[in-house]
């Protein structure tokens, strides 16, 4: 099949490498023009194997829509590609579009899935492979398959498990998609859930909320992302303190609170838990 490649970090970088390994015959490569560099790893693969790579402002634009027209694709390939296509671009290749969703679908479509399933403590999550159609992530379901979220599990050791599956899912789909006896899995619209962009003001630890959702946030939005912020610090890894360790802690400091204790160390104390803050950063007025 004739492929173009929508894709935009290193993340469709591992992607789009899986496929040309596989001998997919990629025509070319689109990417958004942002004002930053994380389009460098995708244009690095390209530029390795000799594929256009082109970064646009407007991928739904008619001077777009006329460029993929001209090269014909088979099919559009799309990962971490965080602008919707719109119908006539869809309507392009002959075997449709098809993307990489890092959630199991009809769960957590939209922007930013692999923090909420972490934020929400959930303890599993997923990948789906799926037709493109005008809607949110709501297309038929070609491939899926479940990661484990480990109590102990930050957002970065999710996405390395997530990696591991990259590598493999989207070659796997298109396997199937050239077996016409495949049936694809209709999503049930009815059901699931939709999130938004993660945004720093949803980064905030509440003080007087459940210990555990602090420490689902803290792992959620760590490093590369914005930390979980509480007055004037943002908190990068913590821990559950033990059942003497907070016992000791509740009965000594009765105000809920971040403290830098002589004798306890730093923590964050809650109504009914205590977290040992690991690292910890000054934020920036």
């Amino acid at each position: 099949m004739k492929i173009v490649f929508l894709g935009e970090d290193s993340f469709s970088a591992v992607v789009l490498d899986s496929l040309i390994l596989a001998k997919h015959n990629v025509l070319a490569v689109v990417c958004p023009l942002y004002i930053n560099n994380v389009h460098s790893r995708l244009e690095l693969v390209c530029n390795k194997h000799n594929i256009k790579f082109s970064r646009v402002d407007d991928v739904n634009s008619i001077r777009v829509q006329k460029y993929l027209q001209n090269l014909n694709p088979d099919l559009i390939v799309v990962c971490h590609f965080q602008k919707v296509l719109k119908k006539n671009i869809i309507k392009i290749p002959s075997k449709g579009c098809i993307n990489l969703h890092p959630s199991l679908l009809p769960y957590y479509r939209g922007m930013s899935p692999q923090h909420w399933p972490i934020i929400n403590g959930d303890n599993e999550t997923g990948i789906t492979v799926h037709f493109i159609n005008e809607g949110i992530d709501t297309g038929d379901i070609i491939l899926q398959q479940k990661v484990e979220i480990k109590p102990n599990m930050y957002v970065f050791d999710l996405q390395i498990e997530m990696l591991k599956i990259y590598k493999e899912i989207v070659k796997k789909s298109l396997d199937l998609l050239l077996n016409k006896k495949i049936k694809f899995i209709k999503q049930n619209n009815l059901v699931g859930s939709y999130y938004g962009r993660l945004k720093k003001s949803q980064c905030v630890i509440n003080i007087n909320d459940d210990y555990l959702k602090a420490y689902n946030l803290i792992r959620a939005v760590s490093n590369p992302y914005f930390g979980a912020r509480l007055n004037d610090y943002v908190i990068w890894r913590a821990e559950i303190a033990d059942k003497k360790l907070n016992f000791n802690i509740q009965n000594e400091f009765k105000k809920n609170n971040i403290y830098f204790d002589n004798k306890y160390g730093n923590f964050i104390k809650f109504k009914k838990g205590t977290l040992i803050i690991k690292k910890y950063g000054k934020l920036k007025n």
